[in-house]
């Protein structure tokens, strides 16, 4: 494992000095959309005018540190820089407009970051060489705005959406990141779909396209993109704060999926990602108010299993039509090598069981896979394609072996610590785990 150091550079103007001890390297990411030789291609700019949205300039370096870390996470190679190929050595200096302030969260940015990612993180910190004056307009929120949501184009997020639109005096915000035509085409047919059902003035939509190039002379192609999170919730975050410090960001997300304990001893770091974690979002929750960004983070879903969340929507029938428009697989492009067109369901990854389970629980599997039924024809358990498969067999398997409340709890800490409150909030993450996985199990014995 080596150590590398990253330069972030946010305006082109800047020309910091780092002086490296021997044998460590370092690269220069540059953010700067009129740089020529920027790492980041972004829509961010273009869109925020569009919306008319302005950002202070706490949220201004916090979506930068996010852009930065995504950046990083895509164009810093794991094979070629990480413990045993997989956990990198990063120290990341970043420019921001009052020092002071992001020194106090040095440490637990870098715990969290470090707790999403799987690799250890340095963060120092510099002063900006812009002052940037902002003027906030105090009737910023003139169409009155109540949440902001994220509208990734999977399935829970959509769930989501139909649940704020069909609640009385509630007016949401939604945002969404792309970066492939996949991405986009889903949210694309979510959004018409949700404007065709509930009309056009219910709502607003962002949409950020941001894409790190990975074809820039200095970057190293990576495949994973676990910050990829910390992006899509800043962005979301970034138009809250913009609307009112009052406006709560809503991360949709079932509590089987948001604590995804690993399935087997083996799938602890690249098979155990940690986007909606509870003990993830309650530090970034922390993090962010001493930032001085009060906008908090909520995920009105995670004592909900996947199935539940389909049964409990708000407009079943509305959900039922437009559910297999909706994207939950964790490689859709992978359906042309079915001979299928790109863009469906794979239909074996983890999410797309948890998703088919949830299906059959509602009544009807309606998606189309690119693997007509994973029951029928399991994948060879030898290979990666049938890797998901067999590990929810065996930790189905040891679950049933798996009574006492110690155990349980001990099973779902397996993925981060769990931040509950008393006992029975801790009983209500057992359940939500126990029910998740019965689900999965009622549909892959049925």
């Amino acid at each position: 494992m080596s150590i590398k150091h990253i330069i972030v550079k946010i305006n082109q103007a800047e020309t910091p000095e780092l002086l490296l001890p021997e044998g460590e390297t370092s690269m220069t990411v540059s953010l700067d959309q009129g740089d020529d030789n920027r790492m980041l291609r972004s829509s961010i700019l273009t869109e925020m005018d569009r919306a008319r949205l302005i950002l202070n300039n706490s949220m201004y370096d916090l979506l930068n540190f996010a852009l930065g870390l995504y950046t990083i996470d895509q164009t810093v190679s794991r094979s070629l820089n990480g413990f045993q190929g997989w956990s990198r050595y990063l120290i990341v200096h970043f420019a921001v407009h009052d020092v002071d302030l992001w020194n106090n969260v040095k440490e637990s940015l870098e715990n969290y970051i470090g707790f999403l990612s799987g690799d250890k993180w340095i963060f120092n910190f510099r002063k900006h060489i812009d002052d940037r004056e902002v003027v906030i307009d105090v009737h910023r929120n003139a169409d009155g705005f109540t949440k902001v949501s994220l509208l990734s184009g999977g399935l829970d997020s959509f769930i989501g959406a139909i649940d704020l639109l069909g609640s009385d005096n509630e007016k949401p915000f939604f945002v969404s990141h792309y970066k492939t035509g996949t991405e986009s085409s889903a949210q694309e047919k979510v959004l018409q779909g949700l404007i065709t059902k509930f009309g056009s003035d219910k709502f607003a939509s962002s949409r950020f396209y941001v894409q790190p190039n990975q074809k820039n002379v200095a970057a190293q192609k990576e495949n994973s993109s676990r910050a990829r999170s910390l992006l899509f919730i800043c962005l979301g975050l970034a138009v809250a704060n913009s609307l009112g410090d009052d406006i709560p960001l809503i991360l949709p997300e079932n509590g089987l999926i948001s604590l995804n304990i690993p399935l087997t001893k083996t799938r602890l770091s690249s098979h155990s990602t940690r986007t909606t974690h509870p003990y993830f979002v309650g530090g970034l929750n922390h993090i962010f108010g001493s930032l001085g960004v009060a906008n908090k983070i909520i995920n009105p879903y995670k004592f909900k299993t996947k199935g539940e969340m389909m049964l409990n929507c708000k407009d079943r029938e509305f959900l039922h039509l437009y559910a297999r428009e909706t994207i939950s697989c964790s490689h859709p492009e992978n359906s042309r090598y079915a001979r299928k067109a790109p863009g469906l369901n794979c239909g074996y990854c983890v999410p797309c069981i948890i998703r088919q389970s949830a299906e059959k629980k509602f009544g009807e599997i309606s998606t189309a896979y690119a693997l007509d039924d994973v029951r029928k024809e399991p994948p060879s358990q030898k290979t990666k394609k049938g890797a998901d498969y067999r590990a929810f067999k065996m930790a189905i398997e040891k679950l049933d072996g798996m009574s006492a409340r110690h155990s349980l709890a001990l099973q779902i800490s397996r993925s981060g610590p769990i931040p509950y409150e008393n006992s029975e909030s801790l009983d209500e993450y057992i359940s939500v785990y126990v029910r998740g996985m019965n689900e999965v199990k009622d549909f892959l014995n049925s």
